[in-house]
């Protein structure tokens, strides 16, 4: 067996791979743990390498006249980040395992740090699967409480949201039976049919597991993050209300992955929620580095207010629904037709 020339190979693939990960993880998602997560297996994979001996390794490379070097095997386009992430975690776990079998005749040094990092780089994989799924988009962020749940039926109006660009909904409804709402929850899991489009429950992470929502909004009084991150797992996005700076930054320290801050406006659906003024979002947005979310009165007259205070997103609940919907949706999201 031309061992030289595997390993040769798999060095290549694995270091590449490694540096793409590194690279998505850093400019992409901008995630610190996972850098520094890749930055720690590169280098303990390069202390690896200089058991084996690269240079003398690369005297066997033959890229010219390599039979494998077709371009018509694995061309496909990825199909999004997520897939080109998978790709690279797959190809780096791959060399990983040849480069451990390869080493047993070779040199039998380097297979066990080897065996090593690849179950470093399956635990790297979950963790960009954890992040990815932990990714949304909160620029439009409805709330469908009690009211509007019974008047729409929800095979028609989430669809409809959606199509017509909220990227976010959060199912409120504190007065509804438990019962009635997991099936409603059930019943809007369903109905989203794309995925980019996140599915909130308020305050019940009980009801979040039962649906299937892809996350929870917490209040001041609800359970912290940190327990409620340790009941609903990685995998789950966690929202936090918040009303001062010390509030945003501690939700942020927990690990919230976003925050809501208001009411900014005098409110229909919460009567007796709590006026905060623009300086206050403001603060908080300059003191944390998560999305906040604006939330209380926003109408189209007034969100671009909300955006230019620094917000990556609003909140709407009674403006959505009453009235023409479409119409409402995306007087807030710029879309015509």
């Amino acid at each position: 067996m031309s061992w030289e020339r595997i390993a040769d190979v798999n060095l290549n693939r694995m270091s590449e791979s490694l540096k793409f990960l590194e690279d998505i993880a850093r400019f992409t998602l901008r995630h610190r743990t996972l850098v520094s997560d890749i930055r720690t297996i590169r280098r303990d994979f390069l202390d690896v390498t200089k058991k084996l001996s690269v240079p003398s390794l690369v005297k066997y490379r033959e890229s010219r006249t390599d039979i494998g070097r077709s371009n018509r095997f694995d061309v496909g386009a990825r199909s999004s980040v997520q897939a080109a992430i998978l790709a690279n975690c797959a190809r780096a776990q791959q060399a990983a395992r040849i480069l451990e079998e390869v080493s047993k005749s070779a040199d039998k040094q380097v297979s066990p740090p080897m065996k090593r990092i690849r179950f470093r780089l399956y635990d790297l994989e979950k963790a960009f699967i954890a992040h990815l799924q932990r990714t949304f988009d909160p620029r439009l962020y409805v709330i469908l409480d009690e009211r509007y749940a019974s008047r729409y039926r929800i095979e028609y109006i989430i669809p409809l949201l959606a199509r017509s660009g909220a990227t976010m909904i959060q199912l409120r409804a504190q007065a509804m039976p438990d019962r009635t709402l997991v099936r409603t929850g059930v019943r809007i899991r369903r109905a989203l049919a794309n995925p980019a489009v996140k599915f909130i429950i308020n305050n019940r992470l009980d009801i979040a597991l039962a649906c299937g929502a892809d996350g929870v909004h917490l209040g001041q009084r609800d359970i912290s993050v940190v327990k409620a991150r340790q009941i609903v797992g990685e995998h789950a996005i966690l929202g936090v209300s918040v009303h001062t700076v010390q509030q945003a930054r501690r939700a942020q320290r927990q690990g919230a992955d976003y925050l809501g801050v208001g009411a900014v406006f005098a409110t229909k659906t919460k009567t007796d929620a709590r006026v905060r003024s623009l300086s206050v979002l403001k603060a908080i947005c300059a003191a944390t580095h998560v999305p906040v979310i604006g939330i209380g009165g926003i109408n189209d007259k007034n969100y671009r207010t909300i955006l230019k205070a620094g917000a990556a997103g609003i909140s709407v609940c009674s403006f959505v629904f009453e009235g023409n919907v479409r119409k409402n949706v995306r007087s807030l999201t710029q879309k015509r037709g």
